[in-house]
């Protein structure tokens, strides 16, 4: 699965149990972690490299 179908099936699973809270680190030479976790405690937890970000991306962008 794609990075933006991970977060967005996390999200839907999750936003009605209240506060998503996110975070992104800074770049690193592995790329950057993505959080979301859920006022219920579950966590969403992803390593991302900038061009599979842009990829996910484009890719969303388009089905808009």
């Amino acid at each position: 699965m794609s990075l933006f179908t991970d977060l967005e099936e996390s999200v839907h699973n999750h936003h009605a149990h209240g506060t998503l809270t996110t975070n992104a680190t800074e770049p690193a030479r592995n790329g950057y972690l993505l959080t979301v976790v859920c006022s219920c405690g579950v966590g969403f937890q992803r390593w991302v490299m900038p061009p599979d970000a842009e990829h996910d991306l484009i890719s969303w962008a388009r089905t808009n």
